[in-house]
């Protein structure tokens, strides 16, 4: 059993751990060297970790008069994390190692259903997607998010309007029917933990995340640290004021980012202009990929507000960088007009203009921002997967 009450313990496997995740090859000396840990402590550490498979050891290599060096790695393939990205209307599910790329992944749509009948349908597919995919692998855990506003330290959904679900505990329903532990969290802030273990933030500590999809969301990331907010509220940019606009939002005024950004914004604003052949998003992006030049137009005019809100996070908090996730992110293309319309309204402009990027392009994004946050979990508390693994 792990020591759940010796805090020093768990700082040192998981600041091994960690270390080992950010700068994969040190040597067992060269780690105790960067973490400040005797190299006895970090040898015993490091077998542990090794047994457990969330380690493993390279080739020796020579170093000089000495003792061959014994280089460290994560080991990305022993086992997997489950990520889940509740969304509106369709859900994914996805299978990763600890390096963040995708084993397996499933789409559950759910249009429609309550917060209880897409739990069901999310959880039968993950099941199935363990039972085909995990192979002897053990799933350390689950990271779930969803959009709106996310309560994690009590496992709630406290609103999101866009599937119509507020108050729901969702981790108490999905605890003992998911690989455990279950852990929740808001889509932006999913987003940026992948950041920081993958993507820009493992250089830039400093950076404001939106997600633009179905949902809307930013949040600030702060010397490495997910700013939450004082009631983890922070990071609602739906209702940004970024145009003169002919829509309505449901908050009662117009010219708000979330009725000209979102992918449904996006459609319907395609379906006003007369085009019937337009859905969904796909619709949007098949006729995009086809050279439909009405269509690229529409999505350059959406790509064109998300610019403005990134103008106002940028004069507002001075980021290191703010990194757009989700649809725009998926066309890398489409960087370039985004930042000149930032250059045009911020008020550093091109400089500004610069520190504007484009998050990783994954086809399940939002799934695999998800299972970051097990990722990070298990990096956070890797005692907790010692004692799972042995029991």
């Amino acid at each position: 059993m792990a020591r759940k009450s010796d805090p020093i313990r768990e700082r040192n496997f998981a600041s091994v751990l960690r270390e080992v995740f950010s700068n994969p090859g040190q040597s067992r000396k060269d780690v105790a060297d960067a973490v400040g840990i005797s190299a006895a402590s970090v040898t015993s550490i490091a077998l542990k970790l090794v047994e457990a498979k969330l380690l493993r050891e390279a080739s020796p290599v020579a170093a000089g008069q000495g003792r061959p060096r014994v280089p460290l790695h994560v080991d990305s393939t022993s086992h997997l994390v489950m990520g889940i990205h509740l969304g509106p209307r369709v859900t994914g599910v996805v299978l990763t190692g600890l390096d963040g790329i995708a084993h397996a992944s499933a789409l559950v749509p759910h249009s429609g259903f309550s917060a209880e009948q897409t739990f069901d349908v999310v959880v039968a597919e993950a099941t199935k997607l363990v039972e085909e995919h995990a192979v002897g692998r053990h799933v350390l855990g689950t990271g779930v998010a969803t959009g709106g506003i996310v309560d994690r330290e009590r496992g709630i959904i406290v609103e999101n309007s866009g599937a119509g679900w507020f108050d729901v505990h969702a981790v108490e329903q999905l605890a003992g029917r998911l690989p455990g532990p279950v852990v929740l969290d808001n889509n932006a802030r999913a987003a940026a933990q992948h950041e920081l273990l993958f993507g820009h933030g493992a250089q830039q500590p400093d950076f404001v995340l939106m997600v633009n999809t179905s949902d809307l969301g930013a949040v600030l990331v702060s010397d490495g640290v997910i700013r939450a907010g004082h009631s983890q509220h922070a990071g609602k940019i739906a209702h940004l004021r970024v145009s003169d606009g002919q829509f309505r939002c449901d908050c009662g005024r117009q010219g708000c980012l979330q009725t000209v950004a979102t992918d449904e914004a996006t459609v319907r604003c395609a379906q006003v202009a007369g085009r019937q052949d337009v859905r969904t998003y796909a619709d949007v992006d098949r006729l995009y990929d086809a050279g439909d030049e009405q269509i690229r137009a529409i999505v350059a005019e959406r790509d064109g507000y998300v610019a403005r809100a990134a103008a106002v996070l940028m004069d507002l908090l001075d980021p290191g960088l703010v990194v757009i996730a989700g649809t725009p992110a998926e066309r890398p293309e489409t960087l370039a007009h985004v930042r000149r319309v930032v250059a045009a309204r911020a008020g550093q402009g091109e400089l500004a203009a610069q520190r504007v990027v484009y998050s990783s392009d994954h086809e399940l994004s939002l799934s695999i921002f998800a299972a970051s946050i097990m990722v990070n979990e298990v990096l956070e508390r890797p005692l907790g997967v010692l004692e799972s693994l042995s029991s």
